[in-house]
């Protein structure tokens, strides 16, 4: 079945359905984050042993992964407000049967179902923001939703700190339960509000454009074929870079307390202190990003590319000055994770509502999303092999050749998508000229 939203200009609206989709996606980082906040303590009561923890956490990866591309295209043609509110509810289940659960293989299988429905969130809320949002008010909403993540991230870090030193690992998941399960009420009664009121303001617009059921069976005999998409867009061009972005956002920020901590001989409270800083300077990357963007003129592959040379001088520095000084380190490590924000922005948030009127908003994002995450899970599992083995200044080398292959595609995209925009401005002169 397909369902369509309606469009709001109300600035209080606006703000209320910001807000809503902003509190849903910000608690969703407390019923994935707690894992790893906890699993150190699992560990050392002998819950899990370092493999199996590893696992658990790749398996959510691959699952969330997995998710937001069967998700994303599941999201151009659901209702987007029940997709979340499935995706936020079956989590909340999942949090308190991970607390109440033993074993292994158990924990593994409902972390991996968690992964699968978290992944319900983030697609429908993209295409909400395209279809039911103005042109400036979309843009706005989906570069300030990036804070979300940043505001989930040390809330949830900073609740299961408290719950481990007071209560019991356990209720690390219970408590994520709870709030999951009471913001799942809130963004119901909310969006069912701001759904009324736009409906009501059609009505008493008389507005002719109001999509009633058959229009909507037209519009999606209409939809853009993904393959269409995916062939004569930059899609193909990004992919890899997206994955490899993947790799420097999530894998770089995962082990830069244990770096900080064997580079300079910190303790490992400290270096996570350290680390807390990095969430809150990354925000700045979201709104830079945009600016790039907006200067490059919307070219998703040449802002990329900017903000992975920045990476990549980051890196060689790292390399060379990394043992220097822990705060030049910090700085630098600074510098990539808030580029790869950069990236994540403009490639999940932003470029995607280009594709509004080919109602593939929420697949292009969902197909991005599970590139990027791609690149999460092989950086869970290989960095850890990779310092193991080989030391960090391999490791560093790995992120820099890496960094170097993303720029060259984004380099190759640039010049191949400007030899395409002249041959076509060179057949359509030929063309008029004929004529």
């Amino acid at each position: 079945m397909e369902y369509r939203l309606n469009k709001i200009d109300s600035p209080v609206y606006v703000k209320r359905l910001f807000f809503l989709c902003w509190l849903v996606y910000c608690t969703s980082y407390l019923g994935r984050l707690n894992y790893s906040a906890a699993m150190t303590v699992m560990i050392k009561e002998n819950v899990l042993d370092s493999s199996q923890a590893g696992f658990i956490s790749m398996l959510y990866f691959f699952a969330y992964g997995i998710g937001q591309m069967v998700n994303g295209f599941l999201g151009d043609r659901i209702d987007p407000k029940k997709m979340i509110l499935i995706g936020i509810g079956v989590s909340a289940v999942a949090n308190a049967c991970m607390g109440l659960a033993g074993g292994f293989l158990v924990m593994a299988l409902i972390w991996g179902i968690n992964g699968y429905f978290q992944s319900m969130i983030w697609a429908p809320i993209i295409r909400i923001f395209a279809e039911m949002l103005n042109e400036n008010n979309k843009i706005n909403c989906s570069v300030n939703i990036s804070s979300s993540g940043v505001v989930g991230t040390l809330l949830s870090y900073l609740l299961s700190a408290i719950l481990i030193a007071r209560l019991h690992w356990k209720f690390v998941f219970f408590v994520a339960s709870i709030l999951l399960f009471l913001v799942a009420i809130v963004f119901w009664f909310g969006f069912q509000s701001v759904l009324t009121f736009s409906n009501r303001n059609l009505e008493a617009k008389g507005d002719e454009t109001r999509v009633d059921k058959e229009q909507i069976k037209k519009q999606a005999g209409q939809r853009t074929d993904f393959k269409t998409i995916l062939f004569c867009s930059e899609i193909l061009f990004i992919m890899i870079p997206i994955i490899i972005h993947g790799v420097l956002k999530d894998g770089v920020t995962a082990w830069v307390p244990t770096y900080i901590s064997s580079s300079f001989g910190l303790a490992p409270s400290f270096s996570i202190l350290i680390t807390t800083v990095l969430p809150i300077v990354n925000l700045a990357g979201a709104y830079v990003g945009w600016a790039i963007y907006r200067r490059m003129k919307e070219n998703i592959a040449k802002s990329n590319m900017v903000f992975f040379v920045g990476s990549l001088a980051s890196l060689i520095l790292l390399l060379v000055f990394g043992r220097v000084s822990v705060i030049l380190t910090v700085a630098l490590l600074a510098i990539i994770t808030s580029s790869m924000m950069a990236v994540n922005t403009l490639s999940i948030s932003v470029y995607p509502l280009r594709f509004e009127k080919d109602g593939r908003v929420s697949s292009v994002s969902g197909f991005l999303n599970a590139m990027a995450y791609i690149g999460t899970a092989i950086s869970t599992f290989a960095i850890g092999l990779i310092v193991k083995y080989r030391g960090w200044e391999v490791t560093i080398i790995t992120w820099l050749v890496m960094t170097v292959i993303a720029s060259a595609i984004c380099f190759m995209a640039v010049k191949k998508l400007e030899v395409s925009k002249i041959s076509k401005v060179t057949n359509n002169k030929e063309e008029r000229n004929e004529k």
